[in-house]
């Protein structure tokens, strides 16, 4: 199977929204956190832009469904959890919490694709490349909020597993 005759335009915004989130991790583990929180951001732009490039141009596929999800897991589920702990002193809980978190994404991810349903079950993955830059900018001014960060985290954590019903926006 030749993987360039599987790629579509849109899926070259899906490869940049997988960009901004590789670079995103680069940029918290480098220090520089305001350009992490910012590539988060842009991950989502991309992220929307491929799936209306995809439906205006009839390339929705199985194929492009799972690239985007294995994306989103790395800019909207391990850039953030790595911009949070690398915003905390490292210890169990932190640790806990970031797999926690990742793995409800993932399983949201995974519902998703095996899901014909409109809409979506539960707060869709890419929330968080929305929240966790606007929790930063918080975290900027108010260096305190970190501290209310672990229970945002679990409760995003939570809404992205639940059965919540959440009408598309984009």
């Amino acid at each position: 199977m030749n993987i360039l005759k599987l790629l579509k335009l849109a899926d070259i915004f899906t490869i940049a929204n997988l960009s901004c989130g590789i670079l995103s991790i680069t940029m918290s583990i480098e220090g520089d956190f305001n350009l992490s929180a910012s590539l988060l951001f842009l991950a989502v732009i991309f992220d929307v832009l491929d799936g209306k490039i995809a439906g205006l141009l009839h390339q929705k596929n199985l194929f492009g469904r799972q690239i985007d999800s294995m994306s989103d897991l790395v800019s909207f589920g391990l850039a953030p959890m790595l911009l949070f702990y690398s915003l905390n002193t490292p210890g169990i809980l932190i640790s806990a919490l970031s797999v926690f978190f990742i793995t409800c994404g993932m399983l949201r991810l995974a519902r998703y694709n095996v899901s014909d349903a409109p809409g979506f079950e539960g707060v869709p993955i890419t929330v968080n490349g929305v929240l966790f830059p606007i929790l930063f900018l918080i975290y900027s001014t108010h260096p305190v909020s970190l501290n209310f960060w672990p229970i945002i985290i679990l409760i995003q954590s939570l809404l992205m597993v639940s059965t919540i019903k959440v009408s598309r926006i984009f």
